[in-house]
């Protein structure tokens, strides 16, 4: 494992981001290679689960994959 300059969740939430908050687990996991060279899907994995966990993302399983969404300010206060 390479060390980062930017961790693996800011990275995530860039890409959310500059996708109209919206992006598929495979699209999402083949950006990730693209610049970090080296990541697993384990990696990807926990940190979707880190990210959703603090009300960051929203993870959907849908027949062909995962959809992962950003999600907005005022939809994390509500559910707090």
């Amino acid at each position: 494992m390479k060390w980062r300059t930017e961790s693996l969740d800011l990275i995530i939430l860039d890409l959310i981001a500059k996708k109209q908050g919206t992006l598929g687990d495979g699209e999402l996991l083949e950006m990730l290679k693209a610049m970090l060279k080296e990541i697993s899907m384990t990696e990807l994995n926990k940190a979707l689960i880190e990210l959703e966990l603090r009300g960051k993302i929203n993870v959907s399983l849908l027949k062909k994959g995962r959809t992962i969404t950003l999600m907005k300010a005022r939809q994390r206060q509500g559910q707090a």
